[in-house]
Protein backbone atom coordinates (compact mmCIF):
# COMPACT_ATOMS: atom_id res chain seq x y z
CA UNK A 1 0.00 0.00 0.00
CA UNK A 2 1.61 3.29 -0.85
CA UNK A 3 2.26 5.67 1.50
CA UNK A 4 1.71 9.87 1.29
CA UNK A 5 1.02 13.14 2.95
CA UNK A 6 -1.95 14.07 1.89
CA UNK A 7 -5.80 13.09 0.32
CA UNK A 8 -7.78 15.77 -0.89
CA UNK A 9 -11.01 14.56 -1.57
CA UNK A 10 -13.43 16.51 -3.58
CA UNK A 11 -11.77 19.25 -6.43
CA UNK A 12 -13.91 21.83 -6.00
CA UNK A 13 -12.61 25.48 -5.09
CA UNK A 14 -11.99 24.94 -1.68
CA UNK A 15 -9.91 21.00 -2.47
CA UNK A 16 -7.84 22.88 -5.60
CA UNK A 17 -6.81 25.41 -3.12
CA UNK A 18 -5.93 23.11 -0.66
CA UNK A 19 -3.50 20.72 -2.97
CA UNK A 20 -1.82 23.94 -4.41
CA UNK A 21 -0.97 25.02 -0.34
CA UNK A 22 -0.06 21.95 0.29
CA UNK A 23 2.12 20.86 -2.86
CA UNK A 24 3.92 23.96 -2.75
CA UNK A 25 4.81 23.26 0.39
CA UNK A 26 6.59 20.17 -0.89
CA UNK A 27 3.99 17.70 0.55
CA UNK A 28 3.42 14.34 -1.58
CA UNK A 29 -0.81 15.11 -2.40
CA UNK A 30 -3.11 13.30 -4.03
CA UNK A 31 -6.54 14.91 -5.45
CA UNK A 32 -9.82 13.29 -6.00
CA UNK A 33 -12.86 13.92 -6.98
CA UNK A 34 -16.30 11.73 -7.69
CA UNK A 35 -17.54 13.83 -10.94
CA UNK A 36 -14.51 16.04 -12.17
CA UNK A 37 -12.20 18.83 -11.26
CA UNK A 38 -13.78 22.58 -10.58
CA UNK A 39 -16.75 21.23 -8.52
CA UNK A 40 -19.60 24.00 -8.77
CA UNK A 41 -17.54 26.53 -9.52
CA UNK A 42 -17.10 24.75 -13.17
CA UNK A 43 -21.15 25.02 -13.10
CA UNK A 44 -21.30 28.43 -12.49
CA UNK A 45 -18.63 29.25 -15.08
CA UNK A 46 -21.68 27.60 -17.71
CA UNK A 47 -24.03 30.01 -16.55
CA UNK A 48 -23.56 33.90 -17.52
CA UNK A 49 -25.38 35.42 -14.44
CA UNK A 50 -23.22 33.15 -12.20
CA UNK A 51 -20.42 34.22 -14.25
CA UNK A 52 -19.76 37.73 -13.30
CA UNK A 53 -20.61 37.36 -9.41
CA UNK A 54 -18.44 34.02 -9.02
CA UNK A 55 -15.79 35.23 -11.56
CA UNK A 56 -12.76 35.94 -9.04
CA UNK A 57 -13.70 32.27 -8.28
CA UNK A 58 -14.19 30.81 -11.58
CA UNK A 59 -10.56 32.22 -13.04
CA UNK A 60 -9.04 30.91 -9.88
CA UNK A 61 -10.05 27.48 -10.29
CA UNK A 62 -9.01 27.67 -14.12
CA UNK A 63 -5.52 28.80 -13.36
CA UNK A 64 -5.15 25.75 -10.67
CA UNK A 65 -6.70 22.76 -12.87
CA UNK A 66 -3.73 23.32 -15.03
CA UNK A 67 -1.40 22.48 -12.64
CA UNK A 68 -3.01 20.02 -10.70
CA UNK A 69 -3.58 16.57 -11.56
CA UNK A 70 -7.23 14.61 -9.76
CA UNK A 71 -8.37 11.47 -10.38
CA UNK A 72 -11.85 10.49 -11.14
CA UNK A 73 -13.60 8.03 -8.89
CA UNK A 74 -15.14 7.66 -5.19
CA UNK A 75 -13.34 7.89 -1.81
CA UNK A 76 -15.25 4.66 -0.23
CA UNK A 77 -12.99 4.66 2.81
CA UNK A 78 -11.03 7.11 4.00
CA UNK A 79 -8.49 4.92 6.93
CA UNK A 80 -6.61 4.13 4.79
CA UNK A 81 -7.73 5.64 1.98
CA UNK A 82 -10.28 3.64 -0.61
CA UNK A 83 -11.04 4.83 -4.23
CA UNK A 84 -13.37 3.01 -6.31
CA UNK A 85 -12.14 4.45 -9.59
CA UNK A 86 -12.31 2.74 -13.34
CA UNK A 87 -9.34 0.64 -12.89
CA UNK A 88 -10.79 -0.98 -9.82
CA UNK A 89 -9.83 -0.31 -6.13
CA UNK A 90 -6.91 1.71 -5.02
CA UNK A 91 -5.19 2.15 -1.56
CA UNK A 92 -3.17 4.45 0.19
CA UNK A 93 -2.27 5.30 3.62
CA UNK A 94 -2.65 9.17 4.15
CA UNK A 95 -1.16 10.89 6.93
CA UNK A 96 -4.13 13.01 6.65
CA UNK A 97 -6.94 13.10 4.94
CA UNK A 98 -8.55 16.71 4.10
CA UNK A 99 -11.98 16.62 3.23
CA UNK A 100 -13.39 19.30 0.22
CA UNK A 101 -16.58 17.52 -0.24
CA UNK A 102 -18.72 20.68 -0.89
CA UNK A 103 -22.86 20.98 0.06
CA UNK A 104 -25.30 20.00 -1.26
CA UNK A 105 -29.36 21.89 -1.31
CA UNK A 106 -31.21 20.89 1.55
CA UNK A 107 -35.29 20.19 0.54
CA UNK A 108 -37.61 20.46 2.90
CA UNK A 109 -38.74 17.30 5.18
CA UNK A 110 -42.43 18.17 3.97
CA UNK A 111 -41.78 17.69 0.30
CA UNK A 112 -41.38 13.81 0.79
CA UNK A 113 -41.98 13.50 -3.28
CA UNK A 114 -38.39 14.01 -4.05
CA UNK A 115 -37.72 10.27 -3.20
CA UNK A 116 -40.95 9.31 -5.85
CA UNK A 117 -41.29 9.11 -8.96
CA UNK A 118 -42.52 12.65 -10.14
CA UNK A 119 -40.90 13.81 -13.05
CA UNK A 120 -39.90 17.76 -13.09
CA UNK A 121 -38.38 17.80 -9.53
CA UNK A 122 -35.31 19.45 -8.37
CA UNK A 123 -33.20 20.96 -5.69
CA UNK A 124 -31.35 24.21 -6.72
CA UNK A 125 -28.13 22.71 -7.52
CA UNK A 126 -29.23 19.51 -9.79
CA UNK A 127 -30.86 21.96 -11.68
CA UNK A 128 -28.17 24.30 -11.95
CA UNK A 129 -26.10 21.16 -13.14
CA UNK A 130 -28.62 20.38 -15.50
CA UNK A 131 -29.10 23.78 -17.56
CA UNK A 132 -24.84 24.06 -17.67
CA UNK A 133 -24.90 21.37 -19.49
CA UNK A 134 -27.98 22.79 -21.42
CA UNK A 135 -30.71 20.22 -20.72
CA UNK A 136 -34.00 21.73 -20.18
CA UNK A 137 -36.01 20.74 -17.33
CA UNK A 138 -39.15 22.22 -18.44
CA UNK A 139 -40.99 25.42 -19.42
CA UNK A 140 -42.68 26.45 -16.08
CA UNK A 141 -40.99 26.75 -13.60
CA UNK A 142 -41.72 27.41 -9.86
CA UNK A 143 -38.68 27.99 -7.16
CA UNK A 144 -39.76 27.37 -4.03
CA UNK A 145 -36.97 28.75 -1.65
CA UNK A 146 -35.96 30.43 1.26
CA UNK A 147 -34.56 34.03 1.25
CA UNK A 148 -31.14 33.89 -0.28
CA UNK A 149 -28.73 35.55 -2.81
CA UNK A 150 -28.94 32.68 -4.81
CA UNK A 151 -32.21 32.91 -5.85
CA UNK A 152 -32.99 35.88 -7.09
CA UNK A 153 -29.88 35.25 -9.40
CA UNK A 154 -30.84 31.49 -10.69
CA UNK A 155 -34.32 33.22 -11.58
CA UNK A 156 -32.45 35.80 -13.68
CA UNK A 157 -30.33 32.79 -15.33
CA UNK A 158 -33.98 30.79 -15.77
CA UNK A 159 -35.49 33.60 -17.27
CA UNK A 160 -32.32 34.41 -19.72
CA UNK A 161 -32.86 30.61 -21.34
CA UNK A 162 -36.93 31.36 -21.53
CA UNK A 163 -38.52 29.71 -18.88
CA UNK A 164 -41.65 31.10 -17.14
CA UNK A 165 -40.51 31.85 -13.64
CA UNK A 166 -42.19 32.28 -10.10
CA UNK A 167 -41.03 32.60 -6.71
CA UNK A 168 -42.58 31.08 -3.75
CA UNK A 169 -41.69 31.41 -0.29
CA UNK A 170 -40.70 27.56 1.20
CA UNK A 171 -43.09 27.69 4.34
CA UNK A 172 -46.13 25.30 5.34
CA UNK A 173 -47.17 22.36 3.40
CA UNK A 174 -45.81 21.68 -0.41
CA UNK A 175 -48.68 19.49 -2.60
CA UNK A 176 -47.02 18.07 -5.80
CA UNK A 177 -50.07 17.91 -8.14
CA UNK A 178 -49.40 15.02 -11.03
CA UNK A 179 -48.61 11.56 -10.50
CA UNK A 180 -45.84 11.05 -13.44
CA UNK A 181 -44.78 14.49 -14.21
CA UNK A 182 -45.62 17.75 -12.06
CA UNK A 183 -49.27 19.52 -13.47
CA UNK A 184 -49.03 21.78 -10.78
CA UNK A 185 -47.63 22.94 -6.83
CA UNK A 186 -50.01 23.90 -3.58
CA UNK A 187 -48.03 25.63 -1.05
CA UNK A 188 -49.87 26.30 1.85
CA UNK A 189 -53.08 26.60 0.37
CA UNK A 190 -51.81 28.41 -2.89
CA UNK A 191 -52.00 26.85 -6.03
CA UNK A 192 -49.26 27.46 -9.05
CA UNK A 193 -49.25 26.49 -12.46
CA UNK A 194 -46.25 25.14 -13.43
CA UNK A 195 -44.68 21.99 -15.15
CA UNK A 196 -41.25 21.91 -12.85
CA UNK A 197 -40.59 22.53 -9.59
CA UNK A 198 -37.21 23.87 -8.03
CA UNK A 199 -36.57 23.43 -4.30
CA UNK A 200 -33.67 25.39 -2.18
CA UNK A 201 -34.15 25.06 1.39
CA UNK A 202 -30.61 26.15 2.70
CA UNK A 203 -27.34 23.80 2.23
CA UNK A 204 -26.12 20.64 3.67
CA UNK A 205 -22.38 19.37 3.96
CA UNK A 206 -22.13 17.08 1.38
CA UNK A 207 -20.20 13.59 2.62
CA UNK A 208 -23.13 10.65 2.16
CA UNK A 209 -20.13 8.28 2.84
CA UNK A 210 -19.30 9.68 6.06
CA UNK A 211 -15.99 9.96 5.56
CA UNK A 212 -13.57 11.00 7.88
CA UNK A 213 -10.86 13.77 7.71
CA UNK A 214 -10.60 17.49 8.34
CA UNK A 215 -13.62 19.58 6.76
CA UNK A 216 -12.47 22.53 4.75
CA UNK A 217 -14.36 24.94 2.46
CA UNK A 218 -18.07 24.53 1.89
CA UNK A 219 -18.92 20.94 3.49
CA UNK A 220 -18.22 23.31 6.76
CA UNK A 221 -19.19 26.78 5.53
CA UNK A 222 -22.36 24.90 3.68
CA UNK A 223 -23.21 28.72 1.54
CA UNK A 224 -23.69 30.04 -1.92
CA UNK A 225 -21.24 32.94 -0.60
CA UNK A 226 -18.19 31.84 -1.52
CA UNK A 227 -16.43 35.07 0.50
CA UNK A 228 -16.97 32.81 3.31
CA UNK A 229 -15.49 29.60 1.84
CA UNK A 230 -13.20 31.54 0.44
CA UNK A 231 -11.95 32.33 4.19
CA UNK A 232 -12.42 29.26 5.84
CA UNK A 233 -10.16 27.95 3.01
CA UNK A 234 -7.61 30.58 4.12
CA UNK A 235 -7.52 29.93 7.91
CA UNK A 236 -7.09 26.15 6.89
CA UNK A 237 -4.04 27.36 5.04
CA UNK A 238 -2.49 29.65 7.49
CA UNK A 239 -2.14 26.52 9.74
CA UNK A 240 -0.45 24.18 7.56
Amino acid sequence: MASIDYVVIGAGYAGLMCAEALMDRGFKTLVFDMRSSGGEIAVFSKLEEFKSKYEKYIERVREIREDIPVDIGTVIKSKPVIINSGNGLKRYEARRVILATGATDAAPVKLNVLSKKVGGIYTLDNALREISENNRIGEKVLLAAKDDVVVKLAESQLSELGYEVEISELTGDIEVIGKERVEGVEISGVRYNCDTLVVYGGRNPFNPLKLRGTPVGNVVTCTYDYSKVEENVKNFIAKI
